[in-house]
């Protein structure tokens, strides 16, 4: 964006204030455990996770940059066995029992779908990300960034009503999209 490469980008970001970017939906994180594991409530609270042993996404990653704020926040600490910079890897060894992780729904809607993978909701506290529109400040005015910025919302809206994304939309976006 600072270089001038790009309009318009949708990313994700975990502080509550997100300067002049649009806030478009919240996800929240879940526990990813093996198909045939141990049975979990549907909740569990984030001081509980010590006991799971997790691969999760390297250092660098947003996901895990996310967890991290909250978990150092509620003076937590985590089971990390593997730090790993593979997607399709983490769920991988959920999948075959080899560890557990943290992730949003919408990185393992597919397993999930099929049952390859269960989801724990986590509380006390949930741990959420946001997911927001950003323009370049050079580009605000152009007709078709504003025309692609208005269209945005109204797609992620209609992705979380037809239950195609678990995200929440923000209240104060409700204006935007009607």
């Amino acid at each position: 964006m600072a270089a001038g490469r790009f309009n318009l980008a949708v990313l994700y970001r975990t502080a509550e204030s997100v300067g002049q970017m649009t806030v478009l939906a919240r996800e929240e994180f879940c526990l990813v455990v093996p198909p045939g594991g141990p049975p979990f409530e549907d909740s569990i609270p984030l001081a509980d996770l010590h006991a799971f042993p997790l691969s999760v996404p390297m250092r660098n990653n947003n996901v895990r940059r996310s967890v991290a704020d909250v978990v150092a926040q509620h003076g937590c600490v985590l089971n990390v066995r593997f730090e790993v910079d593979s997607l399709s890897t983490i769920i991988n060894m959920v999948m075959e029992g080899k560890a557990y992780s943290i992730l949003t729904p919408s990185a393992i809607q597919k397993e999930a779908s099929q049952g390859r993978v269960r989801t724990v909701k986590i509380i006390d506290p949930v741990i959420t990300r946001s997911v927001v529109v950003a323009v370049n400040s050079q580009d605000e005015r152009s007709p078709a960034v504003s025309a692609v910025r208005k269209l945005i919302p109204r797609v992620v809206r209609s992705l979380i009503e037809g239950k195609h994304w678990s995200a929440t939309v923000p209240d104060g976006l409700t204006h935007i999209l009607e």
